[in-house]
């Protein structure tokens, strides 16, 4: 039986190849524990060919935490705006719209989220600057967005954006890392409203104000 020929790819789809299937390995085996031999044999090719492409184990690392900032960057960009907030539905539909967009970016990348969530704040200072460059990046989301509520005067104006970006975030994390990046099977849209509601009913406008 004649051997099975390698597909040939474009380098920049051999790359992806490459960092899809060390994001799978990262995921499951741990950075620590994970080796190119496991990477190049999840993506079924030649170790030099990963090292046409990087250096180390560290070095395509640090690629997926990059990779996964510039989805992340993108899918802030693309989230509604919270000017919705003055439609009819109002702004808690709005919240619950959002929250199931973010959900639903975490379930697609999740084997990338894991990564980043569980590894990249412990193993090295350049993997911990892109970890916190993510977090800045949704708390100024979550800030933005609650001040814009504010300025449409939908929500209480005596809770600080920045006090409420941060009890989000936390809540969020532990969200997704109990039912969202755990469960393939994950119930997005009642997640969504679940926090939605809780969300809305801690920031709608008070009579008293």
């Amino acid at each position: 039986m004649k051997p099975r020929r390698r597909t040939l790819l474009q380098p920049h789809k051999r790359r992806e190849q490459l960092l899809l299937a060390a994001t799978w390995v990262f995921a499951r085996r741990g950075y620590r524990h994970a080796s190119v031999s496991d990477i190049v044999a999840r993506a079924g090719v030649a170790r030099g060919t990963f090292y046409l492409h990087f250096d180390s184990k560290e070095q395509v690392f640090l690629a997926i935490v990059d990779d996964f900032h510039k989805r992340i960057t993108r899918a802030v960009d693309s989230v509604q705006e919270p000017a919705a907030a003055a439609a009819p539905a109002g702004p808690q539909a709005l919240l619950r719209t959002s929250f199931r967009q973010w959900l639903e970016f975490f379930a697609a990348h999740r084997d990338a989220a894991t990564v980043i969530l569980k590894e990249a704040s412990s193993i090295d200072p350049r993997f911990e600057k892109g970890f916190a460059d993510l977090r800045r990046s949704a708390l100024l989301h979550f800030c933005s967005r609650y001040r814009r509520f504010q300025e449409l005067g939908v929500v209480r104006a005596s809770v600080s954006p920045e006090l409420l970006a941060h009890l989000l975030l936390g809540m969020f994390d532990e969200l997704l890392n109990a039912f969202v990046l755990k469960n393939p099977d994950a119930d997005l849209d009642t997640l969504a409203a679940q926090l939605a509601d809780f969300e809305w009913n801690g920031i709608r406008p008070d009579r008293r104000e």
